[in-house]
């Protein structure tokens, strides 16, 4: 995707509630080399401390922590190419903030992916956020527990909570919490 076909609002997370943008946790790094990912996906550090995309299950006694990316490589602020920092700004998922995040998988062979609440969340190879599944805990890293329920099929689910932005872009929430892959 070009970054100059992008708009603000198609790739974002919004914290929902948490810390005040001056007291809140957030880990700035270069993305690596040839790494690609959207605001609002689930991205980690690499040994040399630069973002990559995804959060892998790490090895004993290393286990990366999963941050969600508020921006992207390709956001002229970021893009050295554009004259920007070179550097990228991450939530790290310690339990501290609940978001609403575009980046998450939201159809299955053409079918709506259905989010209840306290379902776990962890992450694909690209940081989008998907549900972690029974036989996840133990394999995968946790990123999150979803805190409201995303039906896939409106504007607002059972209880009237939103499920899209103003710009009509779906979206899910959840609280961060970090529960480390074990295997």
């Amino acid at each position: 995707m070009s970054r100059w076909t992008d708009q603000m609002y198609d790739h974002k997370v919004d914290v929902v509630h948490g810390p005040a943008p001056m007291h809140r946790l957030e880990y700035v790094a270069p993305p690596a080399a040839g790494e690609d990912w959207q605001r609002g996906a689930i991205v980690s550090a690499n040994a040399d401390g630069e973002l990559v995309a995804g959060c892998s299950a790490g090895s004993v006694g290393n286990r990366p922590m999963p941050m969600i990316a508020i921006q992207s490589p390709h956001d002229l602020d970021v893009d050295p190419e554009a004259n920007g920092s070179g550097f990228a700004s991450a939530l790290p998922v310690t339990g501290g903030y609940e978001v609403a995040t575009t980046e998450f998988q939201k159809t299955v062979e053409g079918l709506p992916v259905i989010y209840a609440v306290n379902d776990l969340l962890t992450c694909d190879a690209t940081g989008t956020v998907v549900r972690a599944g029974v036989d996840a805990y133990g394999e995968v890293p946790i990123v999150g527990v979803c805190s409201v329920a995303n039906t896939g099929l409106g504007a607002a689910n059972a209880i009237g909570a939103r499920m899209q932005s103003n710009y009509s872009v779906p979206l899910l929430t959840f609280w961060t919490t970090f529960l480390p892959a074990q295997g």
